[in-house]
C-alpha cells in the first residue's frame, strides 16, 4: 500500500497531493472542531445529515434566543477552499459562523457539500443546490429540523459564500431564477465576498464554462439572477478582485430588477477577513455583510447603521464618456468635500453650465464617491456638456440634520466663490458659466435642493451669484397625515417615518417644514431663489404624491418662475440609478440634458 501510495499522479502544492491509486491526501485546512455551544457569543451548533443518499451534511447555528415569537432571518452559507479544501468543521469556518451568526442574530446552515477531486464538478453545485431546497422544505414549518421549522423567517432567506462558495452562492441564486428549476421560497440576498470567477482570457468577452465565468459570451444572462439584493466584496490585493469587479458592474448594468452594492478592502488579500478575523478591516466587511440582511431597504428594520455600507470608486478618466473627475476639500475642519466633473471636450472660449448635485440615501446613507453615482454623473457630464459638482456631506446619525443642510450651503457658497474667476479650483474658473447654475439631486438629496433653494431665495450667495434651476428627482417629502397611496404599504410607511425621525432628533416631526415644504408651518414657496424648477417622480413610488403636490403647490404661490412636473409611469424610486440603461431611464436622462441647456440666458 505504500508503494502504491508513494506514486503521485499530480500534487497542487501547498494545497493537495493525488495518488495513482486515487487516494487524496490534504495538506492544508485538514483541522477540524466539533459543534456545541459556544460561550463567547451564546451562539449553538450542531451537524446533521442533511441528504443521506449524497451523504451531504451541514452544521446549523442557532443565536441566543431573547424571543421565541420572533423569526430570524436564515443564511445558507457555502464555504470556501477552491472547491477542494476545506468544511463547515474547519476552526476557521466554525468560529467564523459562530461570530456572524451572534452579531447578525440569524439561524446558518453551513453546508458541507462534496469536494473533487474525489467528487468532481458539478458534485458541489448539485449538492449545494439540494441542500438549498432542504432548507427551504421546513418553509411552511415542516420539515425534520426544529431550529427552522420553529424560529426560521423564510421571507428573509439570504445566501452567502467565499471565494468558492461565493461561486456557489452566485450559481444557486441563478438555478433560483431558473423556472425550469426555480425554489419553493424566494431568495432576498446574496453576498458574494471574494468570488471566485475566472476566465480562459484576460478581462473580455469570451465563451468559458458560465459557472466560473458568469459574464462570458456562453452564460445565461444576470437577469435570472433569483433575488432582489447582492452584494460582492473584494480585496485590493487579490488577484480575483477585476472578475468580482466585473460581475458588479455588469449585474449593475444589465438591467437586473434588483439592488447592487460593492465593496472594495484596499489593500488586503484574498479571504483576509477569516485568516485576520479581529482586524479592523474584517470587521468592517463582516458589518457589510451582516447589514444586507438587515438594512432598512430590505428589511425595514432600525439598524440605520448598516446602511451606512457604500463602495467607492476613485475618481479618473471614464474610458467610455471621456470624463474626467477628481476629489476636493472644500472645508478641513469639517471634512466637507466633493467629486468634480469635466466633460471630454473643453474649449477655454466656450463656458459650460454648472450643475451642483447632492446624492440621496435618507440622508444617513450613500455617497458622492459611491459607484452609482459617479456612474451616473459621468454619464450626465458627458450628455448635458455641463461641470458637475457632487457634494459629499456629512451623514446622519452621526451628524444628524441640520447638518447635511449646513455642509450642503457651505458647499454652494464655496462653489459660488470662484465665479469672478478668484477660488482655487481651476475647473470652476476655467470652465464653469456661473449664470447658469443649477441645483439638482435624488430622494433626500432632492430635498436639499428645495431647502437650499429656499434658503437661496432668503440670503444671497457668494458674489451675487444666482441659481438658475433646481431638478428634485422623486424628492423625499413627507407628512404626518397620509395621502395618496401612503397608507397601502404600512411597512414602509412606517420606515419612511422613521427615516426622518432619526436623521433629524431636533427635528419638529413630520410636519418639520424641511420634510414637508407644503405644511402650514413651512415659509411660502413663493420665496423660492430659483427662476426654473423639474420635479421628476415615479409611478410606483409611494414618494409620488408628495413631489406631485410641490409642483402644484409651487405653481400656485405666486413664485415668479416656470416649473415642470415629469413622471415616469410603472417605475419606482430612483429607477434610474438602479436600471440605467433601460429606455425610461434614457427617456429620464433626455429631460433632465433638456432642462439645463434651454436657453434661459
Amino acid at each position: 500500500m505504500e508503494s502504491q501510495k508513494a506514486e503521485v499522479a499530480y500534487e497542487v502544492l501547498p494545497y493537495l497531493r493525488v495518488y495513482q491509486d486515487g487516494h487524496v491526501e490534504r495538506l492544508s485546512e485538514t483541522e477540524k472542531v466539533p459543534p456545541g455551544f459556544d460561550p463567547k457569543t451564546y451562539v449553538t451548533s450542531k451537524n446533521l445529515l442533511i441528504l443521506p443518499d449524497r451523504h451531504v451534511s451541514a452544521r446549523l447555528y442557532l443565536p441566543k434566543i431573547t424571543n421565541i415569537n420572533k423569526k430570524l432571518p436564515v443564511l445558507v452559507y457555502y464555504h470556501g477552499g477552491a472547491f477542494c479544501l476545506s468544511s463547515p468543521s474547519s476552526p476557521m469556518y466554525h468560529n467564523y459562523l459562530n461570530s456572524l451568526v451572534s452579531k447578525a442574530n440569524v439561524i446558518a446552515v453551513s453546508v458541507n457539500f462534496r469536494l473533487p477531486p474525489e467528487h468532481r464538478l458539478p458534485i458541489a453545485y448539485e449538492d449545494s443546490w439540494a441542500a438549498l431546497q432542504w432548507v427551504a422544505s421546513h418553509s411552511k414549518g415542516q420539515g425534520s429540523e426544529s431550529w427552522l421549522a420553529e424560529y426560521a423567517d423564510f421571507n428573509k432567506l439570504f445566501l452567502a459564500g467565499d471565494s468558492s462558495g461565493a461561486n456557489i452562492a452566485h450559481n444557486m441564486a441563478m438555478l433560483a431564477g431558473d423556472p425550469k428549476t426555480g425554489l419553493s421560497v424566494k431568495i432576498l440576498g446574496i453576498a458574494l465576498v471574494h468570488p471566485y470567477f475566472w476566465g480562459s482570457k484576460r478581462i473580455g468577452s469570451d465563451t468559458d464554462d458560465p459557472r466560473i465565468n458568469p459574464v462570458g459570451d456562453g452564460a445565461p444572462s444576470l437577469l435570472c439572477l433569483g433575488c432582489t439584493r447582492v452584494l460582492v466584496c473584494v480585496a485590493g490585493k487579490d488577484i480575483l478582485k477585476d472578475r468580482g469587479w466585473l460581475y458588479y458592474d455588469t449585474l449593475n448594468k444589465c438591467g437586473w430588477n434588483g439592488v447592487v452594492e460593492f465593496l472594495e478592502t484596499e489593500g488586503e488579500k484574498h479571504s483576509f477577513h477569516l485568516k485576520k478575523p479581529t482586524g479592523q478591516k474584517a470587521n468592517v466587511l463582516n458589518e457589510r455583510l451582516i447589514s444586507t440582511g438587515t438594512s432598512l431597504p430590505v428589511a425595514y428594520e432600525d439598524s440605520l447603521a448598516a446602511l451606512k455600507w457604500v463602495a467607492y470608486h476613485s475618481a479618473s478618466i471614464d474610458p467610455q464618456t471621456g470624463v474626467q473627475s477628481k476629489d476636493v476639500s472644500i472645508q478641513k475642519e469639517t471634512g466637507l468635500s466633493a467629486r468634480l466633473y469635466i466633460p471630454k471636450i473643453i474649449s477655454n472660449d466656450q463656458k459650460l453650465p454648472l450643475l451642483i448635485y447632492f446624492h440621496g440615501g435618507g440622508f444617513f446613507a450613500e455617497s458622492a464617491f459611491s459607484p452609482a453615482y459617479h456612474s451616473y454623473l459621468n454619464s450626465v457630464v458627458a450628455e448635458a456638456n455641463v461641470v458637475v459638482v457632487s457634494v459629499e456631506y456629512r451623514l446622519a446619525p452621526e451628524h444628524p440634520l441640520p447638518i447635511a443642510y449646513h455642509d450642503s450651503w457651505e458647499a454652494i457658497q464655496w462653489v459660488a466663490s470662484h465665479s469672478k474667476g478668484e477660488g482655487h479650483e481651476p475647473w470652476l474658473k476655467d470652465y464653469a458659466d456661473f449664470d447658469r447654475l443649477f441645483l439638482a439631486g435624488d430622494s433626500a438629496g432632492a430635498n436639499i435642493v428645495h431647502n437650499m433653494a429656499l434658503r437661496a431665495g432668503e440670503e444671497e450667495l457668494t458674489n451675487g451669484v444666482k441659481i438658475l434651476g433646481s431638478i428634485l428627482v422623486h424628492p423625499y417629502f413627507w407628512g404626518n397625515e397620509q395621502i395618496g397611496s401612503e397608507g397601502s404599504d404600512p411597512v414602509k410607511n412606517d420606515m419612511i417615518n422613521k427615516i426622518w425621525l432619526i436623521a433629524c432628533p431636533s427635528s419638529t416631526g413630520l410636519d418639520d417644514p424641511h420634510i414637508n415644504p407644503v405644511a402650514k408651518e413651512a415659509p411660502s414657496l413663493s420665496k423660492l431663489g430659483c427662476t426654473r424648477v423639474l420635479v421628476f417622480v415615479a409611478g410606483k413610488d409611494m414618494l409620488r404624491h408628495r413631489g406631485v403636490i410641490y409642483g402644484e403647490t409651487l405653481q400656485k404661490s405666486g413664485w415668479g418662475g416656470v416649473v415642470e412636473i415629469i413622471e415616469t409611469e410603472g417605475e419606482d424610486h430612483v429607477f434610474h440609478l438602479l436600471n440605467p440603461t433601460c429606455d425610461k431611464a434614457k427617456s429620464f436622462m433626455n429631460n433632465l440634458v433638456s432642462f439645463m441647456n434651454h436657453d434661459n440666458k
